[in-house]
C-alpha cells in the first residue's frame, strides 16, 4: 500500500472568473471545494486510478473533520492526528480568459512537540504495511524544517522507498537524505541554483546535481506544460499542448500518482512518463482536481510529446 503524508492539509477553494484582475469584483462562473495538500491530492488520484492508498498527517477543527469525512467517503484509509486549531483554507483563482492562476495559502495550525512525537509513533506503525511513502507539501508552524529528513530516514531503515514533493528549506533538507523520487519546482530550483533555468541545459545541470545526491528519479517542471525527468535510463523531456486546458491546479500531483501507479504495474521508463503526463493533462482539462478515470488518462497518451535528451 502507498501511504501519503500531508503534514499541512488544506481545504482548497477554486474559483474560475472571467478576466480576473486585482481590485475588481467578480462573479465566479465555476466553484470547486475539496480536500487539499500534495499528499492528499496524490491519494485521491491513486484511488481514482484504482489503487488502494492511505493518507496521514494533521487535521484540526471543522475543516479537518470535513477532510476526514470526504476521504472516508472516497474509501481512502485515513490515519490523521487531530490537533488544536483549524486546518487551513487555500484559495485559487483561475482567470478563464488569460489562463492565469492566483493562489492564497494560510499557514495552518501550530503543531506541538508532543503532537510531533505522536505522529512519528503512528508513522512507524503504518510503515509495517507500506510499500512506498509520498511526502508532500509545506510544513505547518512548529514542525522543524528538516522533519522530512527524519521521515525518509525512518522509511529507509525499513527498506521502504520515498517520494518527496515539496519546496524551500524542507525540500533541500530532504534531498540531503536521498529519497528515491523527488519532484522539484523550476522556479524554486532557479532561486536555489542562482541561475535562470529557462534553458534546458541549465535545467539538466540542476536535476543532475539532485540525482547525484542519491535520488533515482528527479522530476523538474519546465515552462508551463512540460517536465524534465531524470531516470535510471536517461533524461527525458515530456510536454503536452494547451488545447482544452482549464486549470493546472493539481496536475503535478496527478503526474506523481500516474508515475507511481504505472511503476507498480511494471511499466517501462518511457511508458511511466507518458502515463504520468497524460494523468497531469487529464487533470488540467476540468476544474475539479484529479482524473475522471483510467480510461480518460489512457486516451490522452497520444497528446504527450516525449524526447530523450541524454
Amino acid at each position: 500500500m502507498i501511504v501519503t503524508v500531508t503534514l499541512n492539509p488544506a481545504v482548497d477553494e477554486e474559483y474560475v472568473v472571467p478576466e480576473f484582475r486585482p481590485g475588481g469584483w467578480f462573479r465566479a462562473t465555476k466553484v470547486q471545494r475539496s480536500p487539499g495538500g500534495k499528499g492528499i491530492n496524490v491519494s485521491l488520484v491513486l484511488k481514482q486510478l484504482g489503487l488502494e492508498t492511505a493518507a496521514m498527517g494533521f487535521l484540526a477543527g471543522f475543516s479537518g473533520e470535513y477532510i476526514r469525512d470526504f476521504l472516508r467517503r472516497a474509501q481512502i484509509t485515513t490515519n490523521f492526528l487531530h490537533v488544536r486549531g483549524e486546518t487551513r483554507t487555500n484559495v485559487y483563482i483561475v482567470d478563464e480568459v488569460g489562463k492565469v492562476e492566483t493562489g492564497l495559502a494560510e499557514p495552518g495550525p501550530y503543531i506541538s512537540e508532543e503532537e510531533i512525537a505522536r505522529f512519528v509513533s503512528n508513522y512507524e506503525r503504518i510503515l509495517k504495511r507500506t510499500s512506498l511513502v509520498v511526502l508532500g507539501g509545506s510544513l505547518p508552524p512548529g514542525i522543524p524544517q528538516d522533519f522530512y529528513c527524519e521521515l525518509i530516514r525512518i522509511a529507509r531503515q525499513r527498506d521502504i522507498p520515498t517520494f518527496i514533493d515539496a519546496a524551500g528549506a524542507p525540500l533541500l533538507a530532504a534531498l540531503d537524505e536521498g529519497p528515491n523520487y523527488a519532484k522539484v519546482d523550476q522556479r524554486f530550483m532557479a532561486a536555489y541554483e542562482g541561475v535562470a533555468l529557462n534553458s534546458l541545459d541549465n535545467l539538466i545541470e540542476a536535476v543532475t546535481r539532485v540525482h547525484a545526491l542519491g535520488v533515482e528519479w528527479v522530476i523538474a517542471s519546465y515552462r508551463t506544460y512540460g517536465n524534465v525527468f531524470f531516470t535510471p535510463e536517461g533524461i527525458f523531456l515530456a510536454e503536452f499542448d494547451r488545447k482544452g486546458i482549464v486549470s493546472m491546479f493539481g496536475s503535478g500531483e496527478s503526474i506523481v500518482a500516474g508515475l507511481l501507479l504505472s511503476g507498480r504495474e511494471g511499466a517501462g521508463t518511457k511508458e511511466r512518463i507518458l502515463f504520468a503526463m497524460a494523468a497531469g493533462l487529464e487533470n488540467a482539462l476540468h476544474v475539479e482536481k484529479g482524473v475522471r478515470d483510467r480510461s480518460a488518462v489512457e486516451k490522452l497518451i497520444p497528446r504527450i510529446r516525449l524526447e530523450k535528451l541524454a
